[in-house]
């Protein structure tokens, strides 16, 4: 089937599917509220709960530690991705069409992976494009995701995530089929590289972002230290971490550079409302009393890794309505997609704002 035409079928059926579940179950905290009171969303709530998607599908590729397809929640939602992780830290030995992550109970140097690995892409895709099954919403619910795996048990190199990158964008990669759905959001909740964007990756990110594809990054679970890569590069949208009241987390890095904050979820609160849980409802997987792995759907996001798919959910809902927008219109643009974030003292030079939807999408 042509992919045009199939994409608009896969739309469909996911606006239809989201028309039918979004007024008969609770939307997640973190999208706001179906009902007019203010009061009645969570201060940090992006408000897009009761936006439909726009007629123009999205592709997004989540370079992360590879998708369970299988998943309920993300049924629908995949495209074909690609293992970009190359031997000796991809236990398969090559890269290859397959982006499941590890096994569950797949070792390295005698390191065991952990499940919050193994599920982290999973979870990641379902903060973007979640259907609605088992009430795991997405931002954007027509997205497509095409799934980069980019670590595992093993560690991970530096080449692997300029090739990852690199292929998500369409661009050729040695040794890899070119991918056929480009992407026009990259989302990399992954952070921890140089504290100055190198020279590699910022000729990258420039080549990305001249070809028109919105870069989201996760801005570190650094404890308010300064942006690490690639949340450091320049024209990189970086995403710290916000709980349901609307205030910085602990764990978020704290920089001047961060271009927004949005729900990254944290300890529950102490306070009396639907919010308090402060934890973002994401497609994963649990182990059954037999000790068997089965799906689940979880109050269980939390981190700068959760808050950057937030924002790619909400870049592609933008860009479901005005598909011909560009990283330079959203620079242009964003003031009126935020809202003040309470200060912290130590970073005398931050002015945080957070994402949030005031004005219709579709406006130009």
């Amino acid at each position: 089937m042509n992919w045009l035409l199939y994409s608009k079928v896969l739309a469909f059926t996911s606006l239809a599917l989201w028309a039918s579940v979004a007024f008969s179950q609770d939307i997640p905290w973190h999208l706001g509220s179906l009902t007019p009171q203010a009061s009645s969303a969570a201060p940090s709530s992006i408000n897009t709960a009761k936006i439909k998607p726009g007629p123009n599908p999205v592709v997004v590729a989540v370079i992360d530690s590879g998708v369970i397809a299988s998943h309920p929640s993300l049924q629908g939602q995949l495209l074909p991705g690609y293992d970009m992780l190359a031997p000796p830290n991809n236990l398969r030995n090559t890269r290859s069409s397959n982006f499941s992550p590890d096994e569950r109970d797949s070792r390295c140097a005698g390191r065991q992976v952990s499940n919050a690995f193994r599920t982290h892409g999973t979870e990641v895709s379902s903060l973007i494009a979640g259907n609605g099954a088992n009430g795991v919403y997405g931002v954007n619910p027509t997205a497509k995701i095409v799934a980069v795996r980019l670590f595992g048990a093993c560690a991970m190199a530096r080449n692997d995530l300029l090739d990852a990158i690199s292929w998500a964008a369409g661009f050729s990669v040695a040794g890899v089929p070119d991918n056929p759905n480009p992407a026009r959001v990259i989302n990399l909740s992954i952070a921890g590289g140089l504290s100055v964007c190198g020279a590699d990756l910022q000729l990258l990110i420039n080549r990305v972002v001249e070809k028109k594809i919105f870069v989201v990054a996760a801005a570190g679970n650094n404890f308010h230290k300064p942006l690490p890569e690639p949340a450091n590069c320049k024209g990189v949208v970086s995403v710290g971490a916000l709980n349901a009241e609307n205030r910085i987390e602990v764990y978020s890095a704290l920089d001047p550079r961060t271009v927004l904050y949005a729900p990254g979820g944290g300890k529950r609160l102490a306070i009396d409302a639907p919010w308090a849980v402060n934890k973002l409802k994401v497609a994963t997987y649990e182990l059954d009393f037999t000790g068997q792995e089965r799906s689940a759907a979880l109050l269980r996001g939390v981190g700068t890794s959760y808050a950057a798919p937030v924002v790619s959910g909400f870049i592609s809902l933008w860009l479901s309505y005005l598909p011909e927008k560009n990283p330079a219109d959203l620079t242009r643009e964003l003031n009126k997609f935020l809202r003040d974030v309470e200060p912290l003292a130590k970073c005398v030079d931050c002015v945080p704002r957070g994402l949030v939807s005031t004005v219709k999408l579709d406006s130009p």
